[in-house]
């Protein structure tokens, strides 16, 4: 075997020394130095919420070096904004922090006594108003949802709401009530008056499919909780 020549291995840990030093180096400059700070924010994935008022919320230490910026802070601030779903920080070298922002998706709306919640996806209610006159427009074609003590995590809400967003447009304009009693009890009401017994969230497609041809038959309930024998009385 090839013996090493004598002082290699001192040069092997002096260059490795040397490596750290640099690296070490390089940290300490990206953490402390003001060539690596804060000096534009950009704010994405707002609709309803104005970046402005992200942006008041989120108090980024203009200035301060990214690394030293602690971005789960921020995202807590944000996340505390009632529209906001979901928060996502990072940092954008050499001077830019990004603040991603999920907005809730309303679904239904649902009583909150002694006015309206806006309810999402999520079964969260994050908006509340006076009466559904009071809701802003663009919420005010959403279905209100009828059930006892619809809330987050509720087997009977998700079923209610999972049933709402999967509707084709076409059926979802027409909602104006969706009943649950249980999350295999889903029934809707629409603007003609109609009723729609759905039955439980699945199949969805099947069953919008079955009651857009069932429509053309005069009644008063349309069955299609089993879309195969959709029936109508």
């Amino acid at each position: 075997m090839a013996k090493r020549p004598p002082g290699s291995r001192w040069r092997v840990i002096v260059s490795a020394a040397v490596l750290v030093l640099v690296l070490g180096g390089l940290v300490a400059l990206a953490y402390f130095s003001p060539l690596m700070s804060v000096r534009s924010v950009e704010v994405t994935g707002t609709t309803t919420v104005g970046a402005d008022e992200v942006l008041r919320v989120a108090q980024v230490p203009q200035g301060a070096p990214l690394l030293q910026v602690d971005t789960a802070v921020i995202a807590g601030r944000v996340s505390k904004l009632p529209a906001v779903e979901s928060v996502n920080v990072t940092r954008g070298y050499p001077s830019t922090l990004t603040i991603e922002v999920t907005e809730r998706t309303p679904v239904v709306v649902v009583e909150r006594p002694p006015g309206i919640g806006v309810m999402d996806r999520l079964g969260m209610v994050y908006l509340t108003f006076d009466s559904v006159k009071a809701l802003p427009k663009d919420l005010r074609g959403l279905p209100m949802l009828q059930m006892s003590d619809p809330a987050a995590g509720n087997p009977t809400t998700v079923a209610a709401l999972t049933v709402v967003q999967e509707l084709p447009d076409w059926l979802r304009s027409r909602v104006t009530v969706v009943e649950a009693g249980s999350p295999s009890d889903v029934s809707l009401q629409l603007r003609s008056g109609r009723k729609v017994v759905w039955g439980d969230a699945e199949r969805t497609p099947d069953k919008a499919e079955a009651l857009r041809h069932l429509l053309t038959v005069e009644g008063r309930e349309y069955n299609v909780s089993s879309p195969e024998f959709a029936s109508v009385r």
